[in-house]
C-alpha cells in the first residue's frame, strides 16, 4: 500500500525532488545493510568508484530506487547468488548498476517491467511478495531526474542487470 501511495505522490508531483550533492558509497551499503537484515541468504557486493563519487539528486528518492532494484534482485537472486551494485561515472552521467544471478527478464518483458502492477513472469504472482510497484516508482524516481533505467541480460548470465543513468548537474543546467 506504501508503494502505490507513493507512485500515485510522484506521478501527481506532490513530491518535489530535494537535490544535494551525495556520496553514493554510504547511500549503497545503508541500502546494502537493510536488505541484509531482511536475510534473503544471497551474497550482496557493492563497488563505488571511485569511493568518494557524489551525484546531484534527491538522497531519499534515490535511497528508494536502490531499496526497490535491491528488493528484486535479491528476490529473484537462488539462494548463496550474487546480487552486485555499482555506481560509476560514465561520460556526463554516473551509471548505477544492480546486477543479480536470478533467471533474467525476456526481451520482450524488459520495458514492460517497469509498468505498474507489471511482472516478467505472472507464474510468480503472490508467491514472491512483490507487488508490482517497485520498478514502476523506479521509473518515475529516475525521470523525475532526468535520467534512463533500463534492464539487460547480465554480463555473468544468468541474471538481470537493471541500469541507471542519471545526468551530472553541469549537464541538466544546460538543459
Amino acid at each position: 500500500m506504501t508503494q502505490l501511495l507513493d507512485l500515485s505522490r510522484l506521478e501527481s508531483g506532490v513530491v518535489p525532488l530535494e537535490r544535494e550533492h551525495t556520496a553514493l558509497a554510504p547511500l549503497f551499503a545503508q541500502a546494502v545493510r537493510e536488505v541484509e537484515v531482511a536475510d534473503r541468504r544471497v551474497q550482496l557486493r557493492t563497488d563505488v568508484q571511485p569511493p568518494d563519487l557524489t551525484a546531484h539528486v534527491d538522497a531519499e528518492r534515490l535511497h528508494q530506487v536502490l531499496a526497490n532494484l535491491l528488493d528484486n534482485a535479491t528476490r529473484h537472486s537462488p539462494a548463496g547468488g550474487l546480487v552486485s551494485v555499482t555506481a560509476s561515472r560514465v561520460g556526463t552521467s554516473v551509471r548505477l548498476v544492480v546486477e543479480d544471478a536470478g533467471p533474467g527478464i525476456a526481451e520482450a518483458d524488459r520495458e514492460r517491467v517497469f509498468e505498474r502492477f507489471a511482472r516478467a513472469d505472472s507464474s510468480r504472482t503472490g508467491r514472491d511478495g512483490g507487488s508490482g510497484l517497485g520498478l514502476s516508482i523506479a521509473r518515475w524516481v529516475v525521470d523525475l531526474h532526468g535520467g534512463e533505467i533500463r534492464a539487460e541480460p547480465a554480463t555473468s548470465p544468468p541474471g538481470c542487470r537493471v541500469v541507471v543513468d542519471l545526468p551530472d548537474r553541469r549537464t541538466l543546467e544546460h538543459r
